[in-house]
């Protein structure tokens, strides 16, 4: 390999990795900001995908005519680091830039406009640096191969190092210093003489004086964003980012900013404990999942319990109530308690232990792995595990006062997915909508009196959750009220895990919640039909046609590889909430996840250079190969993931199917990209800058369009299936135009 090729490999190889390694650490930001929700990486997504694509468009004629493109991509690198250190603090100031409380889920406009803000700066330059790079070496369609195939190494390698080597080991504001710095280097390659060396002696003394201070930095950070609270502490565990905070004589505890307990809340602790323990005749094993065990253990503690097991996920935050809840100290010494750390799901599926109780305390189904613990499969599994007279008792946000559309929704889904399960279900509306469910048990009841008799026959003494509160809550007319308020939207699918319906209802509260005006649009998006998008999918394939038949290679191989920048993001976003369904956390895995995508461009690349005289010789032909490569290696995806859902392996096995399956997906889109550039070029009137920006900005483009409407319609409303199912008509609708072309030519 010569000097100039190498130069070439490397500056791709670092280029493809800060890139990835920027993209990640954005994400995380942004999902610690935003709940954790799934629908915030969509929307990263699409607006990285979106302004790299603009970025490499508006530069893309200027770069072919750039006298000096090593100059100029320098000092775009050089921008971007200082640029990407900026937007990526500035996630700390979301809540005063978009004007939202940090305790409260902003409207999902929100979301996606923070996803475009925050990716803007770096997403251009690295789009148009994407343009020059091009231009610095061999002008020739091999070597742009080449380069693509370099710059896929880079970022499934970086998406490994980050997932092992950074992620819940480094905090956040170090990471950002970390990328940063390794995007100025990579500015300094090509800078000559002098230039390279003040470039990067000034870089090092910088972004080292701010690792040096990452930490103290990083503490005014956070308690700028959570003013009118006392921030205690933050840190990013494996599983999220945890923050505690001290207000009203409370501790919190939130995760990804979604509240996850307090201590003390005593009214709180009594209702989860006391209502499905007092449906128990015989209470004595208890599985508690989700939420502190310091508050609820110790009302559990107060019925004749003989064991109870705690399920969380993440050690760091049961460490860190150990620390900051003074009671945890001496519950975690009974020898009753038994803390178990691991996902509840895979817990429950593979324990053969039977419950008397199982106690889901967790927040309504806000994100995709939270909502896991309202869909039919997991109600199936923890029916399968309870004792014959085993009470199963969880609780949907909302007033028994007042509810409404879409908490009335919700409330639905939850009593008719949970009713294909249990037939014996009670209703208790309280602060919240507390569900009670059985397969045999007579203790089962709305009844007050009855709650009230049984917590007084077994000594069980509170402060909230007795007589005259339970009385004044449980009416009658409260309880029809409620219920009534929920039948209005019993017509509705069942929620499972892979058309997870309670998630997307949640996300149409928050429009609600943002905007009252909204309220009828959601009535209307609930009832939404396939229909229009079998619509839109004849639209596209007009609009290929009529621009094919005018425009001819160029234009089909610009449409090609924007179906496939659709489907492949879309294909990646399901395959990773997936992930998410199939074993519970995807925090600490995007890195590796979002390379393994990275991984299967690489050999797709590789396999398009070996045998490029043939691509280049029968290009329809090949590109037809393509198209249904694709579509099957989405068909494939769907029974992989069905398979997954359906055997709950552990979390090898499931890292590696989903990987194996992105790699599928990728491998294909590897190929596309220089087949749709070699089209490109065939037309003629392009020159290699120019081919790398339109062919790489529409590649962005169907990216951006594919992520948006993944995260925000296809998998909440049409679940993972047909998601993929759709993506694979995509890819055959682009074979039509072929037919198009081919009569054209003869």
């Amino acid at each position: 390999m010569s000097g100039l090729k190498k130069r070439a490999g490397a500056i791709y190889f670092l280029y493809g990795a800060v890139s990835l390694l920027a993209q990640v650490i954005l994400l995380r930001r942004l999902l610690s900001v935003f709940y954790g929700n799934e629908l915030t990486i969509g929307a990263l997504f699409s607006g990285w995908m979106f302004w790299t694509g603009i970025g490499g468009l508006l530069f893309s004629k200027v770069s072919d005519r750039s006298k000096k493109p090593e100059s100029a991509f320098s000092l775009l690198m050089l921008i971007c680091a200082f640029l990407f250190l900026l937007s990526a603090s500035a996630t700390w100031f979301l809540r005063f830039i978009f004007n939202f409380n940090p305790a409260f889920l902003p409207g999902l406009e929100k979301i996606v406009l923070a996803g475009f803000v925050i990716s803007a700066p770096t997403c251009i330059l690295l789009g148009a640096g994407f343009n020059y790079a091009s231009r610095m070496f061999e002008s020739d369609e091999e070597n742009l191969v080449r380069l693509y195939l370099w710059e896929a190494l880079g970022s499934s390698l970086s998406g490994i190092v980050f997932s092992l080597a950074m992620a819940g080991r480094i905090s956040s504001f170090a990471q950002i210093v970390i990328c940063a710095f390794l995007i100025s280097l990579v500015s300094a390659i090509e800078f000559q003489g002098w230039k390279r060396k003040v470039i990067a002696l000034l870089s090092i003394i910088l972004f080292v004086l701010l690792l040096i201070f990452s930490g103290i930095i990083e503490q005014k950070l956070v308690k700028a964003r959570w003013q009118g609270q006392e921030p205690i502490l933050e840190i990013e565990s494996r599983y999220s980012t945890i923050t505690l905070t001290r207000s009203a004589g409370q501790v919190n505890f939130w995760l990804d900013s979604l509240p996850a307990f307090s201590y003390p809340n005593t009214e709180i602790f009594e209702q989860i404990a006391h209502l499905p323990l007092s449906m128990c005749a015989k209470p004595e094993k208890i599985l508690l999942i989700g939420g502190g065990f310091s508050g609820s253990a110790q009302e559990i503690f107060k019925h004749p319990v003989k064991e109870l097991i705690y399920i969380q996920i993440d050690p760091a935050l049961t460490e860190l109530e150990r620390k900051y809840v003074p009671v945890s100290g001496m519950l975690a010494k009974d020898s009753r308690l038994k803390i178990i750390h691991q996902d509840a799901r895979i817990f429950l599926s593979q324990t053969k232990e039977r419950f008397d109780a199982i106690i889901v305390n967790l927040p309504d189904p806000d994100t995709a792995n939270i909502n896991r613990y309202y869909t039919r499969e997991f109600f199936q599994v923890a029916k399968s595990k309870l004792s014959p007279d085993g009470v199963l008792g969880f609780s949907i946000g909302g007033s028994g006062n007042y509810l409404s559309d879409g908490q009335a929704s919700i409330l639905a889904n939850s009593l008719l997915t949970i009713r294909d399960v249990f037939p014996k279900i009670a209703l208790l509306p309280l602060g919240r909508n507390y569900i009670m469910a059985s397969e045999n048990s007579a203790w089962v009841t709305e009844n007050p009196d009855e709650i009230v008799a049984r917590l007084k026959e077994r000594g069980v003494r509170t402060r909230f959750v007795r007589e005259y509160y339970l009385k004044s809550n449980l009416t009658e007319e409260r309880i029809k009220s409620v219920k009534e308020s929920a039948k209005r939207f019993l017509n509705q699918p069942a929620n499972t895990d892979l058309k997870p319906r309670g998630y997307y209802l949640s996300a149409l509260l928050w429009l609600e919640q943002a905007n009252p005006q909204w309220r009828s649009f959601v009535k209307k998006i609930i009832e939404i039909s396939k229909r229009p998008l079998f619509i839109a999918l004849l639209g596209y394939c007009l609009i290929a046609f009529v621009l094919v038949f005018r425009q001819g290679l160029r234009a089909f191989a610009l449409l090609s590889i924007f179906a496939v920048g659709f489907a492949g993001i879309s294909a990646e976003l399901v395959l990773i909430l997936g992930f998410q369904v199939a074993y519970g956390y995807v925090y600490h895995w995007l890195g590796i996840l979002i390379s393994g995508f990275m991984a299967g461009l690489a050999p797709g690349a590789y396999f398009y250079q070996k045998y490029q005289r043939w691509f280049s010789r029968a290009r329809l032909k090949s590109l037809t190969l393509v198209l249904l490569g694709e579509a099957l290696a989405m068909l494939v995806s769907i029974t992989g993931l069905r398979l997954m859902v359906h055997y709950t392996p552990g979390e090898f096995i499931t890292l590696s199917a989903i990987l194996f399956l992105l790699i599928l997906v990728a491998f294909f889109s590897g190929i596309s990209f220089p087949l749709c550039a070699n089209l490109f070029l065939s037309a003629g009137m392009s020159g290699i800058g120019h081919t790398a920006g339109w062919i790489n900005a529409w590649d962005h483009l169907g990216s951006c369009v594919g992520a948006l409407l993944t995260g925000l319609v296809f998998i909440p409303l049409f679940g993972l299936q047909f998601s993929l199912f759709f993506f694979a008509l995509l890819m055959l609708a682009g074979l039509l135009p072929i037919l198009l072309l081919r009569k054209k030519s003869s």
